[in-house]
């Protein structure tokens, strides 16, 4: 016999209202609509009856997606009492039931699910995996830390990415030495967990990033400046300093990136150096301007105009853009002299008159020579042809008074 007549498919609001539990757990059998089976699972869900938990286990096997994930929510909103079926469904032959099973025992947070989960890392199914490392991420504890650092060599990329963000949340400083290992292979998905673990572990990772900096591995060496950058502490200083002088320029567009970021005045006379370099590399060079625009010390400013007027013409352009962030009054002159130069080089240089203006920095000598060239910055750019001729005229850069 048919649990409902084919004319009278059951009515789960109605069963619910009642607390039919029975009913609700032979509505998740109806076979001719997935969204009975959906309402039903929801609706058990609701009710937390434990009586529900057997079938709604059976139910992750539905060939209905929608269906196998209400009944995950269902059976972890059951909560502790489900722990015990939810962690032999965690070894079913079905790999939805596996799923299903990992997901509730996540959400559960109930520490009985740490061994399976911890088991569920060796599982064939990499969804299985993936969603073990989240488990474990969120409720593994201690006791993770070390499952999870295998979890960083699983041939999953998935896997891997899920193991590092767990190893993040838990913030144990021991996952620190296998986080670094793993930036080796340069994997971009993968690194950007890694790099975001290792931050949230924060200050006491970082003598071991410190040390990681001069280490033989570009990939390595680079993510743990990353690394670096991101916790912005100001122990992280002096070592990135120290980077600028390393034997790969890798690293020192890193660690110059990263003195930006923390904005450390200890950071200025380096940065000063390496911009005036001229056997560094032209994207270090341009990174040490933009962390001296960053980190807005005055005594960046008289080389900063030197190379204004003298530099190459990215470096020109550079050190204009650096100006405007700093808004030091003594940059105007030699800004309004380029509003002269080269196209890209003179609307650089109109953008920071009109960043230092706005800064309040000016006395009145000043701000009047900066407002007499209003026109000039505000003119409409246009192009002029034919090529063989071709000239720029106007830079068209927005000054509101």
């Amino acid at each position: 016999m048919p649990l409902f007549g084919k004319a009278n498919p059951p009515n789960v609001d109605d069963l619910e209202a009642r607390r039919d539990v029975s009913g609700l757990i032979k509505a998740l059998g109806y076979q001719k609509d997935g969204h009975v089976r959906w309402a039903a699972a929801k609706a058990l869900g609701r009710m937390g009856d434990v009586r529900a938990t057997e079938h709604l286990v059976a139910v992750c096997k539905d060939s209905d997606e929608d269906v196998r994930a209400v009944a995950a929510e269902a059976l972890a909103e059951i909560g502790a009492p489900a722990v015990e079926r939810l962690v032999v469904a965690l070894t079913d032959a079905d790999e939805y039931t596996r799923k299903a099973a990992a997901t509730a025992l996540r959400k559960i947070g109930d520490a009985r699910a740490v061994d399976p989960l911890v088991a569920a890392l060796k599982d064939a199914s990499e969804g299985v995996r993936m969603l073990a490392a989240e488990g474990l991420g969120q409720i593994g504890g201690a006791a993770a830390v070390e499952p999870l650092s295998a979890a960083l060599k699983d041939s999953n990329e998935g896997v891997r990415v899920r193991a590092a963000e767990g190893l993040g949340q838990i913030g144990d400083v021991r996952a620190v030495v296998p986080l670094i290992a793993a930036l080796e292979g340069g994997d971009s998905f993968v690194s950007g967990a890694i790099i975001g673990a290792l931050a949230r572990v924060g200050v006491p990772a970082l003598d071991l990033l410190i040390a990681a900096l001069k280490d033989s591995d570009r990939d390595v060496s680079r993510g743990a400046a990353e690394a670096l950058g991101q916790i912005s502490d100001v122990g992280a200083v002096e070592p990135l300093i120290g980077a600028l002088s390393d034997d790969d320029w890798h690293v020192h567009l890193v660690a110059a990136e990263t003195l930006g970021k923390i904005g450390d005045a200890r950071a200025v006379e380096p940065l000063i150096a390496a911009f005036r370099d001229e056997a560094e590399v032209q994207h270090v060079r341009k990174a040490a301007v933009e962390a001296l625009g960053k980190i807005g010390d005055a005594r960046a400013v008289e080389p900063l105009v030197a190379t204004l007027e003298d530099g190459a013409g990215w470096q020109r352009k550079a050190a204009g853009e650096a100006l405007g962030r700093i808004g030091d009054a003594r940059a105007v002159g030699p800004l309004i002299a380029a509003l002269k130069d080269y196209w890209d080089g003179r609307k650089v240089a109109a953008e920071a008159l009109v960043a230092i203006y706005r800064s309040g920095n000016l006395g009145p000598g000043d701000r009047a020579l900066l407002l007499a060239q209003r026109g000039v910055i505000t003119e409409g750019h246009s192009d002029e042809f034919p090529y063989d001729s071709h000239e720029d005229s106007g830079i068209g850069v927005d000054f509101p008074i």
